[in-house]
């Protein structure tokens, strides 16, 4: 694995603790929840490459993305609601198929339907299909005006205003698999391909983790003592004060990736970081239901207990998964070749 890879699974892994730690702990969450997800469409287009074949990409990003999506909503809609059915049918409650149907259609509809419809175990479930159009969309952009960098910022500039649109006139209006989130996502993930491009954000540059930190830990004191209310959810399209939203992710975004590409140098911990970003989706599809489990027994209720338990069993299920094929194409959305398999655990050795 090159050394470039390396580092950005430290900075998925730092990610996702972000996001495990903004689902569980309060007070505190409010802060994280200002940048944690703008950081992962970030980091996904960071990782962009143009793919002018359409349908290829299309295809590969549907079975990497939404095979899994369908996989975990299936899977968890089968634990949360066959007892309920079952308990229902053994007390008489549903007494034919007619009266089936129309106990289960709802909750068919309302899982189809996505988006911010689906909390608690499917939380986080939006951002993949949101991902999946954001990428999608960026790359049929790109192929067609990627080469004009004014049109560029156009275009980038008009998406950040439809999506602050949507939060003054359109805010309680929720959408299928949270398309209207992709608006916000767009100019996230087309800074991150810029950044790529970018020599600073590839070094370590000890001023931009110092001003990346002051100015965050500034909207923070300036938040606690009430000169300025901010919020940011990107889920429910509360996107807070218009322009100081991507200044301030931004400032948190560059503070996780110089914290990366130190943290990547350090043994241990950077071989820590690294398992958990190459584990991200795993960890961000389980963390919900397991810290949700967890705090249903009072021994595993405390909050630091149930972060840590999240990563660590997401992270053994995760390695369960990968060393089995049919697991890998139902929940990684990995349909490599066991030869790929065998060359990809080699070189990350």
């Amino acid at each position: 694995m090159s050394q470039r890879i390396e580092w950005i699974d430290c900075w998925k892994g730092l990610a996702i603790i972000t996001v495990v730690v903004g689902h569980i702990v309060n007070p505190g969450s409010k802060y994280i929840f200002w940048f944690h997800m703008p950081l992962f469409f970030f980091i996904s287009g960071y990782l962009y490459s143009k793919k002018t074949d359409y349908s290829a990409f299309f295809k590969k990003k549907f079975f990497h993305l939404l095979v899994p999506y369908f996989s975990f909503l299936f899977l968890f809609t089968l634990l949360q609601y066959l007892p309920l059915i079952i308990d229902s049918w053994q007390q008489k409650k549903i007494l034919s198929i007619d009266k089936l149907i129309i106990f289960i259609f709802p909750v068919i509809w309302k899982q189809f339907y996505g988006g911010a419809n689906l909390v608690l175990w499917f939380g986080v479930f939006w951002f993949i299909t949101c991902l999946f159009f954001t990428q999608q969309l960026y790359n049929l952009i790109y192929i067609k005006f990627g080469s004009n960098n004014w049109l560029m910022i156009k275009i980038m500039l008009g998406s950040y205003c439809l999506a602050m649109m949507n939060y003054f006139y359109l805010k309680n209006v929720i959408f299928p698999w949270s398309i209207n989130v992709v608006a916000m996502a767009l100019p996230f993930y087309w800074l991150g391909h810029m950044a790529a491009k970018s020599f600073l954000i590839n070094s370590k540059i000890l001023i931009l983790l110092i001003i990346g930190t002051i100015i965050f830990l500034t909207a923070i004191l300036l938040d606690a003592v009430s000169l300025m209310h901010f919020n940011f959810n990107m889920k429910s399209t509360n996107y807070g004060v218009l322009i100081l939203n991507v200044f301030i992710a931004l400032s948190s975004i560059v503070v996780t990736q110089q914290l990366a590409l130190i943290l990547d140098n350090k043994s241990y911990v950077g071989t820590a970081l690294r398992e958990l970003g190459s584990a991200s989706m795993i960890v961000m599809y389980l963390h919900q239901p397991i810290q949700i489990t967890m705090k249903n027994y009072p021994i595993f209720a405390i909050q630091g207990i149930r972060v840590i338990g999240a990563l660590i069993i997401s992270y053994i299920i995760y390695k369960i998964i990968f060393n089995y094929s049919i697991m890998r194409q139902l929940f990684l959305g990995d349909f490599s070749t066991p030869n790929a398999i065998l060359s990809r655990k080699s070189t990350s050795q």
